[in-house]
């Protein structure tokens, strides 16, 4: 399931969408995943800023290990966080440029050479996963690729590559999501029976599973916050797919608040050249008057 990604040579066919499944449980927080991907992407040693996030990622550090509290007071638990790869993306959605584009085999890819450096893709991603280079005179934004630049040998992500206890692995989504359901299955005392991505924000290419809440560590509100928060529909709906129908009205908007102001200026200016009119008529009565009592 975690093994090369497999292409169909003869036919020229795609291979499934592919994902990234991390199991919290298993996470040790080593880092190791963090070091591959930094050395895999030729990225410069860290150096600490005011712009950087706690959640430890930024331009130059494309995936982290969060730590949260555990199930047991004094324990901790290890969440990585890198970009979710959504299945309908915010910030591909949000991009005037057409900078990002969702790839068949799941990963959502930036192309520096097409950013107008608008950032509108950081105001759109629920996860507030891209980074923007302040301190660099031509700067770009940056985010875990997950396509071919990440894979070594054997057709893996060297972050999943790297993981020591299989704490992530990569596949198929559909055969993870098999798998998630069947370790939930398994142990129901150790998991929460969630998997997280699996629907949320339509789906991701990231997904996890724990025994304790991610919600605030993934930043993905469970359907109760949802709900709270009056946008329920993402608990199972993209933001693209939710603004679409908005969208598609807009023009017809558009057009009717323009013919509605139009029509209020016709009216005005109808009821300013009416009262400029019986001005006129009653001073030329009155002056047609004043004429007659002179004679």
């Amino acid at each position: 399931m975690s093994g090369p990604v497999q292409h169909d040579e003869g036919s020229g066919a795609l291979s499934p969408e592919k994902a990234i499944l991390t199991d919290v449980t298993k996470c040790i927080g080593c880092e190791r995943c963090v070091e591959a991907c930094t050395r895999r992407n030729g990225l410069p040693r860290e150096i600490p800023t005011r712009y950087q996030a706690d959640d430890g990622l930024s331009a130059r550090r494309y995936t982290s290990i969060v730590r949260i509290p555990g199930k047991v007071e004094g324990t901790w638990r290890n969440v990585r966080r890198q970009c979710m790869h959504c299945k309908e993306a915010s910030c591909l959605s949000a991009c005037l440029v057409g900078a990002f584009t969702k790839s068949p085999d799941g990963a959502v890819v930036y192309d520096a050479d097409k950013c107008i450096g608008c950032r509108y893709c950081m105001l759109a991603c629920p996860f507030m996963i891209p980074r923007y280079e302040y301190d660099q005179a031509l700067p770009f934004v940056q985010k875990c690729k997950m396509n071919e630049d990440c894979r070594v040998d054997g057709g893996q992500p060297a972050c999943v590559d790297a993981c020591p206890t299989g704490a992530t692995v990569f596949g198929p989504r559909e055969n993870l999501l098999d798998e998630a359901r069947r370790r939930i299955a398994g142990k129901p005392d150790l998991y929460e029976d969630h998997v997280y991505g699996e629907e949320e924000f339509g789906g991701t290419s990231v997904m996890y599973l724990s025994d304790v809440p991610l919600n605030t560590a993934i930043r993905m509100p469970s359907r109760e916050q949802f709900a709270k928060l009056r946008v329920a529909s993402l608990a199972t709906d993209s933001i693209p797919h939710l603004v679409h129908n908005w969208v598609l009205v807009t023009p017809v908007q558009f057009f009717a608040v323009a013919a509605g102001l139009a029509g209020a200026w016709f009216l005005r200016r109808r009821q300013r050249l009416m009262a400029e009119q019986a001005e006129e008529l009653a001073v030329a009565r009155a002056g047609g008057g004043h004429g007659d009592g002179e004679r």
